[in-house]
């Protein structure tokens, strides 16, 4: 059984190891022990209760039975402090002149601060021998049982930013045709400063004029919007859960931003909450999986398991009481292993 917690000060270490075996590219998650543990404090702190919520995250992790860490994800309540949280926004512009009977149809990228101050899901991670097991799947649909148990804990909008198309030596023709000309450094290492230092750098040296796709190369134009291949199977979740892209984009690499309402999100609307676990179930194998959180901030867990949600309670066997460190009548709360939307 599979369970899903709170990352603590001793996961140091494989948290390095993890990271160390997705390679470049993971710019929220670097293999840098400085700045991993920095993250792993603030989580510890923040599921404590001893953060201010403008610089609280969250995070999470998935371990074997060993005790090794497969994979994390992460929450961020309120992104954007101090300096905001900025994007691209696609909008469209028509012009016309009566004097000569001609108009203009076009597009530009804006910038934009729409997001700051919503809650951000990221840092979606898993090892490379743990791809298609559902360990992914566990892990995100884990932030949203946080979510769900703990909505005062954030924004009303939610969102989620994918990486941008690059091709095989890690080059985005957008950064190429834009950001290299205002950045004195490669994409790799601007896209790495955003993520650790934070966007300050960003709110300095970015244009601050509209940008006219037209007179973009094609390459550039072309990758507006498109996520990194290896990027879909993040999409296909979050569209699942309800997020929408709206033309918001990476400011780097223009890989695209989608946002749901928190009590929109499908695991959350369809979750129930405050069921105790009866100290004498009525429980056999064969049921229908669930997914199953305790409701404890500081002793925050989440399985897959087979239950009988019942009125008023949720039968479990004692195996995933155990896992998620429960009591019999302790108060539970849990939302269905298919989600009833299409993909």
């Amino acid at each position: 059984m599979r369970v899903v917690r709170p990352i603590e000060t001793r996961d140091l270490a494989g948290l390095v190891d993890l990271a160390e075996s997705l390679g470049p590219g993971m710019t929220t998650l670097p293999a840098d022990r400085t700045a991993l543990a920095d993250k792993v404090e603030r989580s510890v702190a923040s599921f404590a209760g001893s953060v201010e919520r403008a610089d609280a995250h969250y995070m999470l992790v998935l371990e074997d039975e060993e005790g090794r860490l497969l994979g994390t994800s992460a929450l961020y309540p309120s992104v954007g402090a101090p300096f905001g949280f900025f994007s691209y926004k696609r909008i469209r512009l028509i012009q016309r002149s009566q004097a000569v009977g001609a108009s203009c149809d076009v597009e530009m990228l804006t910038l934009a601060n729409d997001y700051t101050g919503t809650t951000e899901v990221g840092t979606l991670a898993v090892r490379p021998s743990e791809k298609g097991s559902g360990a992914g799947r566990l892990l995100a649909r884990a932030r949203y049982m946080l979510v769900a148990t703990r909505p005062d804990l954030f924004a009303p909008l939610l969102m989620a930013e994918m990486r941008g198309w690059q091709d095989a030596d890690g080059r985005n023709p957008f950064w190429d045709a834009v950001g290299a000309r205002f950045f004195n450094m490669d994409f790799a290492t601007a896209d790495r400063l955003s993520a650790v230092r934070g966007a300050d750098f960003i709110a300095e040296l970015l244009p601050k004029h509209p940008i006219y796709i037209d007179l973009l190369p094609d390459a550039a134009r072309a990758v507006i919007g498109r996520p990194h291949d290896a990027s879909a199977p993040a999409r296909a979740m979050l569209m699942q859960e309800g997020f929408r892209y709206e033309g918001y984009v990476d400011v780097f690499d223009v890989g695209p931003q989608v946002h749901c309402d928190r009590d929109q999100i499908a695991t959350v609307r369809q979750s129930r909450c405050g069921l105790p676990v009866p100290l004498s179930p009525n429980f056999a194998p064969g049921a229908p999986d669930y997914l199953i959180c305790t409701g404890d901030l500081a002793r925050f867990r989440v399985t897959l398991a087979s239950a009988r949600p019942g009125p008023g309670e949720i039968a479990l066997g004692d195996d995933v009481v155990r896992a998620l460190g429960a009591d019999r009548g302790e108060q539970l709360r849990s939302s269905p292993a298919q989600l009833g939307l299409a993909a």
